[in-house]
């Protein structure tokens, strides 16, 4: 099978998971909305940053080194494996003092429970089997998407059942706790590879060597995706967070999810023809052009119906969210079209240029959130988010014409 036909295998059943998962999430949203309050969401919010900013941190680079690696999983297993753990309880370790800085910052000292729950989470993962990533790195995209559209399916049941229960955020809390177990087992079970606790010092360097640029990249990729919560949750408190997160939910994520399946089928494929420069651009362009069709499909529906989709997908009670999904949409678009970029730019090991992007987006994104947010309220913030998101797209073109320009030899 040709290269350019695994692409499109990948990216077919990368999207096809997409849209189930989608409508999973959509189901738990729906249900969860009438469980739950905009405050409790605004603390899921806050909670999940924690995590996110932690794990962002705390990045080793091993799936992508494995990836970009010529060597089987096989020579990094049990060293991946050690890491791994590790990483796990030093993500716990620094959610639990960022969750204490939280409680202060946010005047809310439930927020310390709340995050010191959810440090359990990196623990649990951190002992996943590392042979999943064979599924990616073979380009076995039907077992890679059944996989996790299984672990999607065991935390959507779990947030309904337990949102019944409970009526609380802890609900969503403990169903990533038990969807981190389950996967725990999962990967065990189904991957004859499995790991021991052996560290090998030579394994080791090359995943952090990889990791010094990796780590910042992952820093700086989590601050793009997730400061704005912090900054509004700050600006406007968790009732007014709350509205946003579910919005961002139904726009930008849907996009930006989009875009991840298309960056997850063609990774793999992308490292594959990194030294081939005519394929590569080849790839790139064909990439482009299909994904943003297919992102304006999905983002002119959504537009062009916002009411309608909030009142059915959320009810009544979130239709203050209706003027913010046209500007998430458009923020969800571009971001979109950024990770494409990106894709590249890891096949090609292109740190500085990812970098330089991320942090042109998160200070254009910052700077213009708080100046439009304490001008125009909320609103004005998505339109802050959506404008520092476009603007930066510049950098992402001149670096995919960089990166795909013939090489004089």
């Amino acid at each position: 099978m040709s290269y350019i036909k695994q692409a499109v295998e990948g990216f077919s059943w990368q999207t096809i998971l997409k849209i189930l998962s989608s409508l999973v999430a959509l189901a738990k949203i729906s249900v969860l909305a009438r469980l739950l309050s905009p405050d409790d969401f605004g603390l899921f919010s806050l909670t999940a940053i924690a995590l996110g900013l932690s794990e962002a941190a705390a990045q080793t680079g091993i799936n992508i080194t494995i990836l970009q690696s010529k060597k089987t999983i096989a020579y990094f297993l049990n060293t991946a494996w050690v890491i791994a753990i590790a990483r796990g309880f030093i993500i716990a370790t620094a959610m639990t003092l960022i969750g204490i800085g939280l409680s202060h910052y946010f005047d809310n000292p439930r927020l310390i429970t709340l995050v010191a729950l959810t440090s359990l989470v990196p623990v649990i993962k951190g002992f996943i089997n590392p042979s999943i990533i064979m599924m990616h790195k073979n380009m076995k995209f039907f077992q890679d998407s059944l996989y996790y559209f299984t672990l999607v399916i065991v935390e959507g049941i779990l947030a309904i059942s337990l949102g019944f229960l409970l009526h609380s955020v802890e609900a969503m809390i403990l169903s990533m706790i038990g969807a981190a177990m389950f996967e725990v087992v999962i990967s065990f079970l189904f991957f004859k590879h499995r790991p021991q606790f052996r560290y090998l010092t030579s394994r080791a360097q090359t995943i952090f060597h990889n990791a010094k640029w990796l780590s910042l990249s992952s820093l700086m990729g989590y601050l793009n995706d997730n400061l704005d919560d912090l900054i509004i949750g700050k600006l406007f408190g968790t009732y007014q967070l709350g509205l946003y997160h579910n919005a961002y939910a139904l726009t930008h994520k849907t996009n930006y999810d989009l875009a991840r399946s298309v960056h997850h089928g063609t990774l793999p494929i992308y490292t594959k023809i990194a030294l081939n420069p005519s394929s590569l651009k080849k790839a790139i362009f064909q990439t482009f052009g299909w994904t943003s069709l297919l992102l304006l499909i999905t983002s002119l529906v959504v537009i062009t119906f916002p009411e309608s989709i909030i009142k059915i997908v959320l009810g009544d009670q979130w239709l203050d969210a209706v003027p913010l999904v046209k500007w998430l949409t458009m923020a969800g678009v571009a971001h979109s079209l950024a990770l494409l970029g990106y894709t590249l730019f890891l096949a090609k090991s292109a740190y500085k240029t990812l970098n330089f992007h991320q942090l042109t987006n998160l200070v254009l994104t910052v700077s213009l959130i708080v100046f439009l947010g304490l001008k125009q309220g909320l609103l004005g913030a998505v339109i802050g988010l959506a404008l520092g998101r476009i603007l930066s797209l510049p950098i992402i073109a001149y670096g995919v014409y960089q990166q795909t320009k013939p090489t004089n030899n």
